[in-house]
């Protein structure tokens, strides 16, 4: 909160996103390869400059992390002129929800963002005047009228229908020209994604190499986290370095097969991790299944909110 009584440290801390993050979030502070974007995405935003960015992290590598402390700073940063903030995802349960249960969390967990902080409409995170609104984009979702003067966001946007994202979210932007933020997994070029990716790396190339898009697949993750890199390898040997899940959620490589009957992402939800059986086990029985386009019935709880249960398919197991 610029213009507040603060200390050199503090001053620091809401001028520049990694003194922000180690002295108000020292438990989840930002690590080197998750820099670069933050600070990029933020002097766009403080700049009015109006610009488009990616994100694209190996899995669990901390893309979410990036995004909760980014808007937190700005929050912080706009608790008194005011500014909104529009962060959008597939579905509200669970992804929306998880998404603002972090930057609550980063918010509540230091004195000077705790006292300030406040939840309306259990989607409106609020601090100050300026308030952070967290919607889903699933095609039946009621999300038009809002407007995002600080930052646009799309977190997950491999599963948002780019339809829905041009028609409903976009326009959010379009009278203050906000910055926009697309972040989520490699699966094909036919995602809203994929087709950002493209969009980027052509004006990165116009431009001069100026950095829009950052992928950062495993292999640079693992060097700052050997941990993470044993499990990594780990999966590798278990599934293989071609399997669909290592090429797109760890080396970020788009998978060219929306062609064909099952487009990548389905082929990785009908894989499994369980060992592969040549021959039945003695005293054990065994069914074979064949449901003919048969949609699931509408579910209760989070998985009424999954887009992907509620399709015609035929399915054999």
């Amino acid at each position: 909160m610029p213009g507040a009584r603060t200390s050199p440290t503090l001053r620091r801390a809401l001028t520049d996103v990694e003194d922000f993050s180690a002295t108000l979030v020292p438990g989840y502070r930002l690590r080197p390869y998750q820099l670069p974007a933050a600070r990029a995405i933020i002097a766009s935003v403080l700049g009015r400059e109006g610009r488009q960015f990616a994100v694209v992290f190996s899995r669990q590598a901390g893309k979410d992390e990036l995004l909760a402390q980014v808007v937190a700073f700005l929050l912080v940063r706009h608790a008194r002129r005011g500014g909104n903030v529009v962060v959008a995802a597939p579905t509200f349960r669970p992804q929306v929800a998880l998404s603002r249960d972090r930057l609550l969390n980063r918010l509540r967990c230091n004195p000077l963002t705790a006292g300030l902080t406040t939840v309306h409409d259990g989607y409106v995170v609020q601090v100050g005047r300026a308030s952070a609104r967290f919607l889903s984009a699933s095609p039946g979702a009621n999300a038009r009228g809002q407007t995002a003067d600080l930052l646009l966001v799309a977190n997950e946007a491999q599963d948002i229908e780019p339809d829905v994202w041009d028609a409903v979210f976009d326009p959010m932007a379009a009278s203050t020209n906000a910055t926009t933020l697309f972040l989520g997994t490699v699966w094909s070029r036919q995602t809203l994604l994929a087709r950002q990716m493209r969009f980027l790396r052509g004006q990165e190339a116009r431009d001069g190499g100026r950095e829009r898009l950052w992928l950062v697949p495993w292999v640079e993750v693992a060097a700052e986290l050997p941990a993470y890199g044993a499990r990594v390898r780990a999966r590798i040997d278990q599934l293989g370095p071609t399997h669909p899940f290592i090429r797109t959620e760890y080396c970020l490589e788009e998978l060219d097969g929306e062609g064909g009957l099952f487009p990548p992402h389905r082929l990785v939800q009908m894989a499994g991790d369980h060992p592969r059986r040549h021959r039945a086990e003695p005293g054990r029985r065994y069914a074979l299944l064949l449901d003919v386009a048969g949609e699931e019935e509408a579910g209760t709880g989070p998985r009424a909110f999954d887009d992907a249960a509620r399709r015609d398919s035929t399915a054999l197991t």
